[in-house]
């Protein structure tokens, strides 16, 4: 049985099915407007738009390894390369953010006047914030609880526990059978020295998990797990929406006499 409902899968490949289109009209919307600056059009066509494509191929690379309707368990090296996946996109996701940043203060002639590490969309940089329009300080107020979990996440990967996939969870009504075998596979392989029994129970406790599309990291640090297929879709759509919220904002500053 699958973790998500069939309900829930044909949602998220509907969704799936945006992300090209989408990408494709962001692209155009943002490479082929006039900046006002060198450094604003590299940071939006070779920092942010750079980093959204390589946030639609990883959303490509972890569909095509692990599909939504998987229940079985993957393959070690599967996992493992749909983590690498995850792990990319986290931090392009967080890259596309602080990207943003930067198109804006360059258009805006305020480089120069905010130290470099005090850039960034979060709620704890107040004097970026303050050089925006009151519409996107509301904005950027009703993400804030999506801008805490990205910097959660990306700051476990690049400088605590890496974002991982857990390989199997096991449903509380199996944990009992589940140790009963653990402790059966130990005595057949400690005290009955019996490699064929081995085999056979850990071929049956293997049937008591259930793959859980979730990816997480410290397992005492972290607020939440999430389902990775439904975030990644939901995290591009975020940045993508957010990459027209700052072009309307350039497009306000051409404005200005």
């Amino acid at each position: 049985m699958s973790y998500l409902t069939p309900e829930q899968i044909e949602k998220i490949e509907e969704r799936l099915t945006e992300i090209e289109p989408r990408y494709n009209r962001l692209l155009l919307a943002a490479s082929h407007r006039n900046y006002l600056s060198e450094q604003g059009a590299e940071y939006a066509r070779h920092g942010y738009l750079r980093r959204l494509g390589t946030l639609r191929r990883c959303i490509e690379n972890v569909f095509t390894l692990i599909p939504p309707d998987m229940n079985n368990i993957p393959d070690r090296n599967v996992l493992h390369d749909a983590q690498i996946n995850v792990q990319s996109f986290v931090a392009n996701v967080y890259g596309c953010v602080d990207n943003l940043a930067w198109v804006w203060l360059f258009e805006s002639g305020l480089a120069t006047k905010i130290h470099r590490n005090r850039v960034g969309l979060r709620s704890k940089h107040i004097e970026v914030r303050a050089t925006l329009s009151a519409s996107l300080q509301s904005y950027l107020q009703k993400i804030d609880p999506w801008l805490d979990y990205l910097i959660e996440y990306r700051d476990a990967l690049a400088h605590r526990i890496p974002l991982y996939i857990p390989p199997g969870g096991v449903p509380t009504k199996n944990v009992d059978a589940y140790n009963d075998l653990s402790q059966r596979i130990m005595d057949a392989l400690y005290v009955l020295n019996d490699g064929f029994e081995y085999e056979r129970l850990s071929a049956e406790q293997e049937k008591l998990l259930v793959f859980q599309p979730l990816i997480t990291h410290s397992v005492k640090e972290t607020t939440a797990h999430f389902a990775f297929h439904a975030q990644m879709l939901a995290d591009f759509l975020t940045v993508e929406e957010l990459g027209y919220k700052i072009l309307d904002e350039l497009s306000g500053l051409a404005k200005k006499p």
